[in-house]
């Protein structure tokens, strides 16, 4: 994947699907601090900072929801 510039959607957790729970946070793992983000009915809007963190891999921490 190539490193994103701006935005991220991922529309698997857009409000009003089959998820319990409200994200409080998001994190990008090996980025200081938490990420800008919004959700709506199209999906998780993630902010991208602008340099990545890593050559390798990047993972996003999404805390607050209750996933089986």
């Amino acid at each position: 994947m190539n490193w994103p510039s701006g935005e991220v959607v991922i529309t698997s957790l857009a409000s009003g699907k089959p998820v319990q729970g409200k994200i409080r946070k998001v994190e990008l793992l090996g980025h200081p601090g938490a990420l800008k983000f919004t959700q709506d009915a199209v999906g998780l809007h993630v902010k991208f900072p602008t340099e990545k963190p890593c050559d390798y891999a990047y993972v996003l921490k999404i805390n607050g929801l209750k996933l089986k």
